[in-house]
């Protein structure tokens, strides 16, 4: 504990920098740009197998947007870069942990949204990169990774999207509709995602219903089912804001595979497995955020549950608690220290994963202007 403390203080006086500025171009156009630079220490047991739990890291987020007024229409790009520090070289490897291997291989520089948006009395046409229209959050995030969210949001619901957005929106009705790869990135085969959410609401209050589907995504006996139909809800008051999401979820292979050979990103919660051919595993699974603000404090009370289908596999069919608490102070005119705290229910565990523990914390600074 004192080496956590003392490790907490240290990372409180680390420089850390942000850059902000809105330009008007000419009449007609204006750029906005904003960086966000982030410090933190991460401490996640969950991976403890993995001998990279306990970190120190840096990360920045680089977001413009252009927007020229046409008089009866928009037109904007937007974009925005994720700066990631990458872990080093020097890490446990086995036959087993190496099929984990790509999730620790960070990319230095990436893609969160690049698109070309027009909008047109109350139509707006996105074509690129940008948030996934399934589902919406009310709470603020401090990782790059979104590794602070509920679970069918770090392990179901894509952050982003790539393809063709269209939003309706007058009075209190919205409309979102897309055509999209399925994947964060672009395709790995030819499948597209049909992804829709039809919704109320004003500046207190929110609700829709969300759905997505498609066949699978991946190449040949690769690929996987990434199916759900969801609702959304917020409401607001003063200073307190409660929100929540829930989702009936398709996943797992589309046919028989070997899991240890997978290559990509691999759930530390026996996601990626087969049960039967062209039979999706599926699960339930929501959870409540309170969120309070007042003055420069900003608090998030986040739980969640989800409930997997039982297959006969004692990894994959333990329900999913997961606790949330995040705690950020304003310091100054856009430097803020936060504070995360995660905590799961013990889950069965195969023996090489016997001393992975059920929780992981995170406490840093980020400058915004």
């Amino acid at each position: 504990m004192k080496k956590i403390i003392f490790l907490a203080i240290l990372l409180m006086i680390i420089p850390i920098s942000a850059f902000a500025a809105q330009y008007k171009i000419d009449d007609s156009t204006n750029l906005y740009l904003d960086v966000l630079v982030r410090g933190y220490y991460l401490n996640d047991q969950r991976i403890e197998w993995s001998g990279l739990e306990s970190t120190f890291g840096a990360e920045a987020d680089i977001n413009s947007i252009i927007e020229r007024d046409m008089g009866t229409w928009k037109i904007r790009a937007e974009g925005e870069f994720y700066l990631n520090q990458p872990y080093g070289r020097n890490i446990l490897s086995d036959e087993m942990r190496n099929s984990y291997k790509s999730n620790f291989q960070t990319e230095i520089f990436t893609i969160s949204k690049l698109n070309i948006q027009t909008e047109l009395n109350n139509f707006t046409i996105k074509l690129g990169k940008g948030e996934t229209p399934f589902g919406r959050t009310y709470f603020q995030t401090f990782s790059n990774s979104f590794l602070d969210s509920p679970f069918i949001r770090t392990e179901s619901i894509l952050w982003r999207e790539t393809g063709l957005f269209i939003n309706y929106t007058i009075g209190l009705f919205s409309l979102d509709a897309a055509v999209a790869n399925g994947e964060e990135d672009k395709d790995t085969n030819s499948s597209k995602a049909a992804i829709g959410r039809i919704g109320v609401g004003k500046k207190n209050y929110a609700f829709g219903v969300s759905a997505k589907y498609q066949d699978g995504i991946g190449s040949g006996v690769q690929k996987t089912f990434k199916n759900h139909y969801g609702i959304d809800f917020m409401a607001r008051y003063l200073n307190l804001t409660l929100s929540g999401e829930a989702i009936y979820d398709e996943y797992g292979f589309y046919r028989n595979y070997n899991e240890n050979e997978i290559s990509w990103n691999k759930s530390i919660y026996y996601r990626d497995i087969f049960y039967k051919d062209k039979t999706p595993i599926t699960g339930i699974g929501g959870y409540l955020n309170l969120g309070y603000k007042y003055a420069k404090l900003n608090i998030d009370l986040n739980y969640g549950l989800y409930y997997p289908q039982k297959i006969n596999n004692p990894y994959h069919d333990e329900l999913n608690h997961r606790s949330i608490i995040k705690i950020a102070y304003n310091l100054s005119s856009g430097l803020q220290v936060f504070g995360i705290g995660l905590v799961e229910n013990e889950r069965k565990a195969e023996s090489w994963r016997s001393d992975a523990k059920p929780f992981a914390f995170e406490v840093g600074l980020q400058y915004k202007f």
